[in-house]
């Protein structure tokens, strides 16, 4: 038995929303575990009273096994969030050989609100019908009224309890928060699905509650009338406390969808609510009770669910892609899950143990086309990254692409990771395009066809067209960092440094140990002449990356260049093949900085073995301004034709 609890408490400069199930200090969002926060709500409504180690293990973690030691990291966990440390007794207190109490002077400021239970984490039915007699309740999920919160009743708490009581025995269904299985009755055009919740506390299955929240944006992204923020902004908040009004400013949505679920044995429990942003109130709510073998199924179900509940009216193509299953093998679907939560990590290790899984996933569902997309954007961030030689990762996401296609035309991801083959691995402008054209069709709230073909525009000096693609990608995602940098980098190659310095201070201001935003300022104030300032932001960078970014270095390199000194540039590259032997140097990266010195046959030398690996950043021959002291040159314009540039 679950309490909605309604509640609100004050003491000392925290304060506990029952409702939302925050915990705030001076009014802001204190980060906590839901199982943290639980506890915490249990002592408080308990206040003055000893709760033994089984009551408290009873309350929070009902029909679970849980070791005491697991209590105790929790109770830990709450005294630090608190503030208190050593012999300072101020809210939690262990009373030896008992068990705890919390003692702070505590507000009820809940007001008179009725506390609802119900059973087995069940909600209220709120079906909306025509006439009263119209309603019908299911007996399974009536709601409970609680004692009030104070010993007198006032006249307000003994009207609605009595008016309580009259609905219920009169089978009608009540309007209580949260309300549970309601339709908006406000047409919502933008939304954020929150990073579900594992409330296991089992981080085995993280990979499980990453993956259902990736797979319903995917799926709500690809309804034309709804704009759902991208994945990667969405997880900022993964593991944060946040009020969904901030989130609602954050991210500019009208609603927020939070989840958390609970898996036990081969069975799955998810609560899922939708708030609105700006009145933070819930207007919709459901629970889903299914075995694990029916995990397909129920993904499409809650897209289905969510689709509805915000009012958008889904045409015949829509629901028959909501009721179309990637695969309907279980199995594969959970290998896919585990290989895009390790994707997501984007570091060499975790793409490479993502690709064991994507095989994997192949190999239990050989027409599993999303898999061959992770399989192929897999090969293609290492290729791009330096992790594989370009000559290995192009054949291999070729192949896996092409086999995604012909499996799934209607695939956004397979048209998307077609495209970036193309535009990095084939330097094919013309083809990439009408494949990041098609992935945009196809799913219209996916930021990242719009990122790459801002690449491809600029690429082609279209860079009015590409700067416009990249904000709309950051409209999209606008906490990806990487998609609001493509900005900065746009105006810098279309000679606006000003602009890209500009764009650079305020995506600092949003994360000033961002390391790839101090690169592209640095080269941002090395083209305004700003060299000590320029300078200063790729150490800073270089630092950040844990001085072993040899990017970061050559671009040292670059800003010594451009300011004359040719000592130190020179120096830069001396070091940067001193250590060639231990990590991947690129040899465009020592190209860049010869070009720049204007060392005509030293910058040549490395383009054209940058040319032979098939550099993916070729792809900027005709319009990287680091080119420039040596354009003029037959033998850049001989690459450039060799490139089909």
């Amino acid at each position: 038995m679950e309490t909605l609890n309604t509640k609100n408490f004050r003491f000392a400069e925290f304060e506990i929303d029952g409702i939302k199930r925050h915990l705030l200090r001076n009014g802001e969002p204190v980060s906590l575990n839901p199982k943290a926060f639980e506890l915490l709500l249990v002592m408080v409504e308990s206040r003055g009273d000893v709760l033994t180690k089984d009551d408290l293990l009873d309350k929070v973690w009902p029909d679970q096994i849980i070791e005491e030691g697991n209590l105790k990291v929790h109770i830990s966990t709450l005294r630090k969030v608190l503030g208190q440390s050593g012999n300072d007794n101020r809210f939690i207190v262990t009373v030896p050989g008992r068990g705890y109490t919390f003692v702070a002077d505590l507000e009820d400021r809940s007001n008179g609100e009725i506390v609802v239970e119900t059973h087995q984490y069940s909600t209220i039915v709120t079906e909306q019908s025509e006439s009263v007699e119209d309603c019908e309740v299911d007996q399974r999920k009536h709601a409970l009224v609680a004692r009030p919160a104070h010993a007198l009743i006032t006249r307000k708490r003994a009207v609605m309890i009595s008016l309580s009581i009259l609905v219920i025995g009169a089978g009608l269904v009540i309007w209580l928060y949260p309300r549970s299985n309601q339709v908006s009755t406000v047409q919502i055009e933008s939304i954020a699905v929150m990073p579900f919740v594992n409330e296991n506390g089992n981080a085995d299955v993280d990979y499980l509650s990453d993956g259902m929240t990736e797979t319903l944006i995917n799926s709500l992204s690809q309804l034309p009338s709804l704009s759902v923020k991208a994945r990667s902004s969405a997880f900022q908040y993964k593991n944060k406390a946040a009020a969904p009004k901030q989130i609602g400013s954050d991210l500019n949505v009208q609603a927020v969808l939070f989840g958390r679920f609970i898996q036990r044995g081969d069975d799955l429990t998810l609560f899922l609510s939708l708030v609105d942003t700006r009145s933070e109130t819930q207007i919709w709510g459901k629970q889903y009770n299914r075995k694990l073998d029916n995990l397909l199924a129920l993904q499409s179900e809650i897209a289905r669910d969510v689709s509805e509940s915000l009012r958008s009216k889904l045409s015949g193509a829509e629901k028959l892609r909501f009721a179309r299953n990637p695969t309907e093998n279980v199995e594969a679907y959970n290998l896919y899950l585990q290989g895009r939560f390790h994707w997501n990590k984007f570091t060499g290790d975790g793409i490479k143990t993502a690709i064991k899984y994507f095989e994997q996933a192949i190999d239990k569902d050989k027409n599993y086309a999303l898999a061959y997309t992770g399989l192929a954007s897999s090969y293609i961030v290492l290729g791009v990254n330096g992790h594989m030689p370009v000559t290995e990762a192009r054949p291999l996401a070729r192949s896996a692409a092409e086999t995604a296609i012909v499996l799934d035309d209607q695939l956004a991801e397979a048209h998307l990771v077609l495209g970036a083959n193309k535009l990095f691995f084939d330097w094919d402008f013309d083809g990439a395009e009408r494949e990041f054209r098609v992935s945009m069709q196809l799913d219209p709230g996916s930021a990242y066809p719009h990122q790459l073909y801002s690449y491809v525009l600029r690429s082609q000096s279209r860079f009015d067209e590409a700067i416009a693609e990249a904000k709309k990608a950051h409209e999209l995602d606008p906490l990806d960092l990487v998609v609001y940098d493509d900005i900065a980098a746009g105006y810098r190659m279309a000679g606006r440094a000003a602009d890209a310095a500009e764009t650079n201070k305020k995506i600092i201001e949003m994360d000033p140990y961002f390391a790839d935003v101090h690169v592209e300022n640095g080269y941002a104030n090395s083209f305004l002449g700003n060299h000590a300032i320029a300078l200063s932001e790729m150490n800073r960078a270089l630092a950040l990356s844990n001085n072993n970014d040899t990017h970061i270095k050559a671009g040292i390199g670059i800003v010594h260049a451009r300011a004359g000194r040719k000592a130190d540039a020179q120096k830069v590259i001396d070091d940067l093949l001193a250590e060639s032997g231990e990590h991947n140097v690129s040899p465009l990266d020592i190209a860049f900085v010869y070009s720049v010195m204007n060392e005509r046959d030293q910058a040549f030398e490395w383009l054209d073995k940058a040319f032979a690996e098939r550099s993916p950043w070729l792809i900027e021959l005709n319009v990287n301004p680091d080119w420039e002291p040596i354009r003029d040159d037959p033998r850049f314009q001989e690459i450039v034709r060799k490139a089909g540039m």
